[in-house]
């Protein structure tokens, strides 16, 4: 890697392109939930799904931005349609778990290589970024599935609301 041109190098460069697709799919995935909610009529788990879908879009932009100071030359890759089927209000939430794990699992693979390379730019601006939010992501995600999925006398509406308050920290 010729560091006057880029700073980053093509394996991670090339995981990175493809983790904007992973975090655009994500947003996807998130507006279709929040749809789902809104056809439902549970405005909280709409709101949720709309600012869980935000978030991904920030990350996106992160990447972006990552790349760009890294002067590595990309064109935006494909995003997957959404085809993921739900058939009650439990299932967004299974799934959510599932992509953000997944989600996890890719980072990991860029820190790895990253740390290969020995990029300790991009390994330092994982640890600052991504890896942290990542955490939060994943745990918010577990914890909204254990509230909606609990078995208790709570109406959808309250653990809606319940769901919707972790996301105002």
């Amino acid at each position: 890697m010729d560091r006057k041109i880029k700073t980053i190098s093509d394996s991670v460069g090339d995981l990175l392109v493809k983790q904007i697709a992973h975090e655009l799919f994500n947003h996807n995935l998130y507006r279709t939930f929040a749809n789902f909610f809104a056809l439902e009529g549970i405005v909280s788990l709409e709101k949720y799904y709309i600012a869980r879908a935000e978030e991904e879009l920030v990350h996106h932009r992160w990447i972006v931005d990552r790349l760009n100071e890294a002067d590595y030359d990309f064109m935006y890759p494909a995003v997957e349609a959404v085809t993921e089927k739900f058939e009650d209000i439990v299932d967004p939430f299974k799934l959510t778990v599932l992509k953000e794990i997944e989600t996890t699992e890719l980072i990991n693979k860029i820190a790895d290589e990253a740390f290969k390379e020995c990029d300790w730019q991009t390994l330092t601006w994982l640890q600052l970024k991504l890896i942290p939010e990542q955490h939060e992501e994943e745990t918010t995600s577990r914890t909204a599935l254990d509230i909606i999925a609990k078995k208790d006398d709570c109406s959808i509406y309250e653990k809606a609301e319940e769901v919707y308050e972790l996301l105002k920290d």
